[in-house]
């Protein structure tokens, strides 16, 4: 099995490149407008939820159109639920009539007209398939979402339905609609680490250069990228291997009639900058309903974004992730060849200076992606005695793009940095994910080694992600304790800030800032700052079930007070 978990990585390297995808949520489900889990959440019998196949007509589909919307948008590549949870295949099936020609007025298949559309417009096509929740099925069982109202746990023999429906229509996915990029598998609860191996094999020997996605297994090290948690962007440096984060553009996945909280396209655009400076994928996702059509607001959004895309996708495409291991306050860095690409966000965006600490390469010079011809001055100063590299940027006083803008430092040297975590423009944000976690008085402490250039008064946030509904005071019954150099503080975290446009958190959780207390810096250099919580937990060892964290430490953030 080990050589099947070895990267290939000729076929790993398109998706990459690509950076930005389109998900697309539809199945029979979007004539109840619920979204997908609606079966499951109303508990609907097999019989009732057949009987939307009778009037099921989505005449309004133009693959067409799909298709050039998500290349209208930037997106490199598509992936459309072929069959989601509710056992509903949108193809042409022999292995079961359950589906959308042989059940329905609609009697096309739509997946081979989009995989027609896609090979013309040079779309990459990618699957996605619910290999172990199926609510229509009598012998599906997953170990927690099963249809118990219509069928008996006991009665169900799972290797019927793996070796009859999965295997047989996974088959005809990878073997009639011609050369497919990956194929997402989703919730793998339950499934055997032999019943996982088996299902990558037959993925492979049908289209070797067919990525598959990690959660095709509970199990560890599956799969060729990492499929995130649904709408999860993790910290800096937390993924050794190619990523994803999947996430919508409203609340819903499947098309809910009633959902219009959709993002703002500053905020998406912010989100798959932080993506790209992480070394991720963003796969935004679209719920086109009953009739076929993709909502307005979601053609709307995909437009502005591919207006900014057209302007800086230089900066996204092919790029690697961030060479500083944090976040900037600012926005984020990307980098391909000769080029770092500085994303500066319109909101954060000062005119004056921009200073860099860390970067040790000299520049051949500076300028603005959306207009190369608009030079930025710059000066860089070197104290190596004092271990600190700056770099000063001079902006213009107003930002040259909307959204985001991006400033390119073209390198005329190797690139490289002061790999330290190093205060930038006054603040410092240093992720658990880096954190050395170690066991002291019965509780945790996560420590880091911090390089302060500035000395002066630092105020100190703990982030958190908290999910809805979840009540702070149950979960924060413990103080904690900080302590950097030899100053420590004993503090009760609070809900201080609740940051509603977060750039790394999103539904179902809320960005949380508490404030840990002032401490004074009295002389630039390197200093530990330590953390004891219970909260603290050891990093995990395998796949972290995003979801299932009440409340999630994400960083600790150090910011400069003014004098």
């Amino acid at each position: 099995m080990k050589e099947l978990m070895v990267e290939n990585r000729s076929s790993v390297d398109w998706f990459t490149d690509a950076r930005f995808g389109m998900f697309i949520h539809w199945g029979l489900y979007a004539a109840i407008g619920k979204g997908e889990w609606v079966m499951y959440g109303q508990k609907i019998p097999v019989k009732e939820y057949e009987q939307l196949t009778e009037t099921f007509n989505p005449n309004l589909f133009n693959a067409k159109e799909w298709v050039s919307l998500a290349k209208r948008a930037g997106m490199k590549y598509i992936v459309i639920t072929a069959k989601h949870h509710d056992g509903f295949a949108m193809f042409h099936s022999k292995a079961d009539k359950f589906n959308i020609v042989d059940s329905t007025p609609f009697g096309r298949d739509p997946l081979k007209e989009l995989a027609e559309e896609c090979a013309l417009q040079g779309m990459k096509l990618c699957f996605y398939y619910s290999h172990v929740i199926d609510w229509h099925h009598p012998h599906s069982i997953h170990d927690s979402a099963n249809n118990t109202w219509d069928y008996h746990l006991e009665e169900k023999a799972f290797y019927h339905y793996w070796n009859r429906l999965v295997k047989p229509q996974v088959t005809e996915l990878l073997t009639q609609y011609g050369p497919i990029g990956l194929i997402w598998f989703d919730t793998s609860g339950g499934l055997s680490k032999k019943d996982s191996e088996e299902m990558v094999q037959l993925v492979k020997s049908l289209q070797p250069d067919c990525l598959v996605n990690s959660r095709v297994s509970h199990w560890p090290d599956f799969g060729d990228f990492q499929s995130k948690g649904d709408n999860e962007i993790p910290m800096s440096g937390e993924d050794t291997k190619p990523w994803e984060t999947p996430m919508t553009l409203n609340k819903s996945w499947g098309y809910s009639a009633g959902d219009d909280h959709y993002k703002s396209t500053d905020s998406i655009i912010r989100k798959m900058v932080n993506i790209a400076s992480k070394g991720g994928n963003l796969l935004l996702n679209v719920g086109p309903d009953e009739r076929g059509e993709i909502p307005e607001l979601s053609v709307e959004k995909l437009k502005e974004i591919g207006d900014w895309m057209d302007k800086n996708g230089e900066s996204i495409y092919g790029t690697k992730g961030s060479p500083f291991p944090y976040e900037f306050d600012w926005g984020a860095v990307t980098v391909k060849e000769n080029k770092v690409f500085l994303h500066i966000h319109n909101q954060k965006w000062s005119s004056g200076s921009l200073r860099i600490n860390g970067f040790k390469t000299r520049l051949h010079q500076a300028y603005i992606l959306s207009n190369p011809q608009q030079k930025i001055s710059f000066m860089q100063e070197n104290r190596e005695n004092e271990g600190l590299y700056r770099l000063q940027l001079e902006l213009p006083e107003e930002p040259p793009c909307q959204l985001s803008s991006v400033i390119v430092l073209e390198l005329a040297e190797e690139l490289k940095i002061d790999p330290a975590f190093i205060e930038q423009s006054g603040v410092i944000k240093l992720d658990f994910g880096h954190a050395k976690i170690e066991r002291e008085q019965q509780q945790n402490a996560a420590e880091w080694q911090v390089k302060i250039a500035e000395k002066g008064k630092y105020e100190v946030h703990l982030i958190t992600y908290k999910r809805t509904g979840v009540d702070w005071k149950n979960e924060f019954a413990d103080s904690m304790k900080i302590a950097i150099g030899n100053e420590s503080k004993s503090v009760m975290p609070n809900e201080d800030d609740i940051i509603e446009d977060s750039e790394t958190c999103q539904h179902p959780y809320t960005e949380i800032h508490s404030h840990l207390g002032i401490f004074e810096i009295e002389r630039p250099g390197l200093y530990s700052l330590r953390l004891h919580s219970s909260k603290v937990r050891e990093k995990p060892k395998g796949p972290e079930i995003w979801q299932a964290a009440a409340v999630k430490l994400r960083a600790v953030k150090m910011i400069k007070m003014e004098s």
